[in-house]
């Protein structure tokens, strides 16, 4: 009988904050130290997961003139609608695929279609579901919500000025509290039906923004980690009081992102044979904390954000040749792993791992809701950059300018001939 596979994202936990999931090794998972995602957010991370694929190659990326989330959607459904993907190829295997997920990324809306999907409310994500509605209240009343309400009220919206407060309302609540939807992931997964074959996939979002109450208590609490990243890149960098908030709270969350994903490992082992069970321990991205100045993610090509855990625990008496045996090692590993298991097809090694870059992924008007800056100096921040990284270091190719960007001292530039294999 083929094995059961779960997927857990620790979303935005980087790989040196995550060294509380040895805790794992105990339970007979092998830990990957040189796992690299293939991009620095969430969509295009997971969709490389899910298909195997670069950002390059099923085509889910930042570009300039993306408008609203709504066009993301788009890119992610045509992608992973076109692509073979763990979804679809469990399916066809006769697998029930179920998905929790903390995260609104990983839903329908961007191809993400589960038999059974569990959507954990977390509030700076409620965005992606009116996506429009939110994009109007940030470039138009930024800073005035009594003003926006006031309109609203003259105007007859009532149900949409209640969904506007709820979603603030249940955001300050969540900021107060330990968890980011854990608990309720948890509770989800007791209740959930474990029996014949499945494929369960989990994110959850406590190693994410936001971090504390603090800035909770301001005018506009998620544009305050926008404003700031995208400040580190057009302004070299992030205020000094931001970078403090990073500093200290990180490390509180990255804690409880660790201590979420060894709950759900003790909840499974109660409810499921993980001795027969593929189960993969990983995150999509990390962030910046302070570094040059950087906060949050996207855009950069640096280990803060590329770097991340990897844990895998594979049935029992699995063949070695069904197994990771590269050195260095993509999130895309992921989908050729559960491939190989399903159809007992050797495992390919690899001595290296892409990721990719091609500018910022927010929507031009929500970045110049923040700096008037006209097109021709925006496009200067959208160029399709390449990083390989192996043992001898790690190399960045601007594809554009057909030239290696930034390079560590002993990186071998031969080696970025394999950069132009995968374009």
């Amino acid at each position: 009988m083929k094995p059961n596979v779960v997927l857990v994202v620790a979303d935005t936990l980087r790989k040196d904050f995550s060294q509380g999931l040895d805790r794992l090794l105990d339970l007979g998972f092998v830990k990957y130290d040189n796992a690299f995602s293939t991009s620095n957010w969430t969509l295009p991370s997971h969709v490389s997961m899910f298909t195997g694929l670069f950002p390059s190659q099923h085509g889910v990326h930042e570009y300039f003139g993306i408008n609203d989330m709504e066009e993301y959607g788009r890119l992610g459904r045509q992608a992973m609608g076109k692509f073979d993907n763990l979804i679809s190829l469990l399916k066809h295997e006769g697998y029930r695929t179920i998905g929790v997920t903390a995260n609104g990324f990983v839903s329908s809306l961007f191809g993400f279609d589960f038999d059974e999907f569990y959507h954990i409310p977390y509030p700076p994500l409620l965005h992606l579901y009116d996506s429009k509605l939110h994009e109007f209240v940030r470039t138009k009343y930024r800073g005035s919500k009594l003003r926006l309400a006031l309109d609203m009220i003259r105007a007859g919206k009532i149900r949409e000025l209640a969904k506007i407060s709820a979603s603030y309302l249940q955001y300050y609540y969540l900021s107060r509290t330990a968890h980011k939807g854990c608990n309720l992931i948890l509770n989800t997964l007791e209740k959930l039906d474990l029996s014949g074959q499945f494929f369960l996939f989990i994110n959850e979002m406590e190693a994410h923004e936001p971090y504390s109450i603090d800035l909770a208590k301001r005018k506009d609490v998620y544009g305050e980690y926008v404003y700031n990243f995208l400040r580190s890149i057009f302004l070299n960098s992030a205020e000094s009081s931001m970078i403090e908030h990073y500093k200290r709270y990180y490390p509180i969350h990255a804690k409880r992102s660790v201590n979420c994903v060894l709950e759900i490992i003790t909840e499974l082992s109660k409810r499921t044979e993980i001795d027969n069970t593929l189960i993969i321990v990983t995150s999509d991205h990390g962030n910046h904390i302070g570094e040059s100045g950087r906060v949050s993610h996207g855009y950069y090509l640096s280990d803060e954000l590329l770097r991340v855990p990897l844990y895998v625990k594979y049935p029992r008496d699995v063949s070695h040749d069904l197994k990771v045996r590269e050195d260095y090692v993509s999130v895309t590993s992921v989908y050729h792993l559960v491939r190989a298991l399903v159809h007992s097809e050797a495992l390919e090694a690899s001595d290296s791992a892409i990721s990719e870059s091609y500018g910022l992924p927010h929507s031009l008007p929500w970045i110049r809701s923040y700096f008037d800056l006209a097109d021709s100096e925006l496009k200067k921040y959208y160029s399709h950059r390449i990083r390989i990284s192996t043992h001898n270091g790690y190399a960045i190719y601007d594809v554009d300018k057909d030239m290696i960007v930034e390079h560590s001292g002993n990186f071998d530039v031969e080696q970025i001939k394999k950069l132009r294999e995968v374009l």
